[in-house]
């Protein structure tokens, strides 16, 4: 622009700038919504999305599950091997959450190793094979301590998962929260390495045997 003309130059100035700071408003709330770590949604836009989905879904009479997500012992693997692996570890958890979850499913994390997925227009079975999908793949992973010396072992992890659909009273995300963090408990008291799920009179639980 300047080759062909100075004043046209000048003038573009403030295009460019408006430009520049477009795309960089657009990066930093990008970055708003992302925990850092993991790269899931933070624990704030996770629960204002899961809100309008749970409104949609009730407006409408479709079918909607959460489910809440623990790593059985992870302070271990942070006091075993040091929390630069526990982050590796952390990070092949969350990856493999992103790899296992359906297209349509909404994960966020809640801090530290807990972590939480909307599932929408899934009735509870199908929540419970998600959950149980994701469960089975993460009790299989291998997780290299150092990439470069095979000798130094590898880290291994299994999730406690607890789910909730959208029924009976169970019609607000504190409602579904509340139903889930109650069925992870008990996946967490029965043993660990397993997914739970309470229903209305019936218990469902899924583990490794």
């Amino acid at each position: 622009v300047i080759a062909v003309n100075a004043v046209l130059a000048i003038a573009a100035v403030p295009t460019v700038l408006l430009a520049r700071r477009f795309i960089m408003h657009a990066q930093l709330l990008a970055q708003s919504r992302l925990d850092t770590k993991t790269g899931l949604l933070n624990a704030a836009t996770w629960e204002r999305e899961a809100e309008v989905e749970i409104a949609r879904a009730v407006r409408v009479g479709i079918p909607l599950a959460v489910a809440l997500v623990n790593i059985d012992h992870f302070k271990v693997v942070n006091d075993t091997y040091g929390h630069l692996i526990g982050d590796k570890a952390l990070r092949a958890v969350t990856d493999a959450m992103q790899s296992q979850l359906r297209g349509s499913d909404m994960a966020g994390r809640f801090g530290g190793e807990e972590f939480a997925v909307l599932l929408p227009q899934a009735r509870e079975q199908d929540a419970l094979m998600v959950a149980e999908r994701l469960r089975s793949h993460i009790a299989g992973l291998s997780i290299p301590v150092d990439d470069h010396d095979e000798t130094a072992g590898c880290v291994t992890l299994t999730i406690s998962v607890g789910v909730a659909s959208l029924e009976g009273e169970r019609r607000e995300l504190t409602d579904l929260l509340a139903a889930a963090d109650a069925a992870l408990y008990r996946a967490k008291e029965t043993g660990r390495n397993k997914t739970h799920v309470i229903s209305a009179g019936t218990h469902v639980s899924l583990d490794a045997a």
